[in-house]
């Protein structure tokens, strides 16, 4: 019986092992995880610490369920070592499996700044549902949230929610930085700021005070009082097996896979966010740290490593935040990204809606949006066709093609002021 390993119960190792099972349904799957609890939605764990759902909504399989899908589940368990000539993982029981093939699914952990004071009681991140349920038993009422990506502004708006005092503190000059340009991130930081949120750009945080327990934080600008600080500044693959295995790392630090996700060694594959992908967009290598991007990815190498041959066709760049009962999207390329000859900008601002479409060389190649969300995704296919709007715009279209492009409607005599749209 062949024996089909995977290290990781996140969505990307989930995905791996139903894949698996469902290729070859007479393999022995094992999934090994450090993690004591089954697989949870880490996209909720904000709505649960603000208390807007329970527990156990926060889970999205319970052990019954691996034990239906005939998947064996090793929870808090860890692989200590691997040898991978041998075909074996050593377990922190000093105990052995031996696998076929491996499928590693390790996920990121939290970047932790070397600040002084970092180790202080009150220091969190929210990456697991530990760092939840820690961040609902603190008592206090002022937190600061350093940080100010989806994670960082979900956090913020769920402390808010709780009745805290909540200062969000961000090194570069706009919130949520890698999915909006200056407009769009301006008009959230209003928002959030309409609520009580304090938002402090362009400043550094230099210590966490306090004695054992934190008392505040310093930035080079000010000193701000807080009962609980949370550290939210980015992602790191973790990356600790594929060390020991000598697996080979792209020039963005994630695992190097091919299209069929197999790393340098044939009977090993790796999916979700500690591998390096392709971004459908740009063609550019990189870390594309999201959900979507890791099911896929988890689907393919299960698949593959049964002995399918299914190809993984990219990562996208889609991301959507909520707060407040309001939604944003983003996806493809800031103008920011491109230089200021190449960028072409259609900004609509509405009294609660606003969107913000990028084009190159008369090609969409990326939209944010407040409200009108559903236009974001309705133009991802046209943004991954690379479609030169000229033809459809300004000399006439056919029905199908009139279909095609509706999140443009209403758009045409924006695109026609462009001044290369001739």
């Amino acid at each position: 019986m062949r024996v089909i390993a995977v290290v990781g119960s996140g969505i990307a190792g989930d995905e791996a092992a139903l894949a698996a099972r469902k290729t070859d349904p007479k393999a022995r799957v094992v999934m090994i995880t450090r993690d004591p609890y089954p697989l949870y939605s880490a996209c909720v764990l904000a709505n649960y610490v603000s208390g807007e759902i329970p527990r156990e909504r926060v889970f999205l399989r319970t052990p019954d369920d691996y034990t239906r899908d005939g998947i064996e589940i090793l929870m808090s368990r860890q692989v200590v070592d691997w040898h991978p000539d041998r075909h074996v993982l050593c377990l922190d029981d000093e105990g052995e499996l031996s696998y076929d093939r491996l499928i590693i699914a390790t996920g990121s952990r939290p970047f932790i700044p070397p600040l002084p004071g970092v180790e202080k009681e009150g220091v969190v991140t929210l990456k697991t549902l530990r760092d939840a349920d820690i961040m609902r038993d603190v008592q206090g009422k002022s937190a600061v949230v350093v940080g100010s990506g989806p994670i960082g502004i979900e956090t913020a708006v769920a402390l808010h929610r709780r009745g805290w005092s909540v200062s969000l503190v961000e090194l570069l000059d706009r919130i949520l930085p890698r999915l909006f340009d200056i407009p769009l991130a301006s008009s959230l930081q209003e928002r959030l700021e309409s609520r009580g949120i304090q938002v402090f750009l362009r400043e550094k945080v230099l210590e966490i005070l306090g004695e054992e327990r934190v008392s505040g934080v310093r930035t080079d600008q000010r000193t701000i009082p807080a009962d609980l600080v949370i550290l939210v500044i980015g992602m790191r693959p973790d990356l600790e097996l594929a060390k020991k295995g000598e697996l080979v790392l792209g020039v963005s630090g994630g695992i190097q896979v091919d299209e069929h996700m197999r790393t340098n060694r044939t009977d090993v594959w790796a999916c979700g966010d500690c591998v390096e992908s392709q971004d459908m967009v740009t063609g550019r290598k990189g870390l594309f740290m999201l959900w979507n991007n890791a099911r896929i990815q988890g689907r393919v190498a299960g698949a593959n490593a049964a002995g399918d041959t299914k190809r993984y066709p990219g990562s996208l760049n889609l991301t959507s935040v909520s707060f407040f009962g309001e939604a944003c999207a983003s996806v493809g390329l800031l103008s920011s990204d491109l230089s200021p000859t190449e960028a072409q900008v259609i900004h609509r601002k509405g009294l609660r809606r606003e969107f913000w479409l990028v084009l190159q060389d008369n090609r969409i190649v990326g939209a944010q949006a407040l409200g009108h969300t559903e236009r974001v995704g309705g133009l991802v296919g046209l943004i991954l066709r690379g479609e030169d709007l000229r033809k459809t715009i300004i000399k006439g279209s056919t029905r199908s093609e009139r279909r095609r492009i509706w999140p443009l409607r209403g758009l045409r005599r924006d695109l026609l002021r462009l001044s290369n749209f001739q």
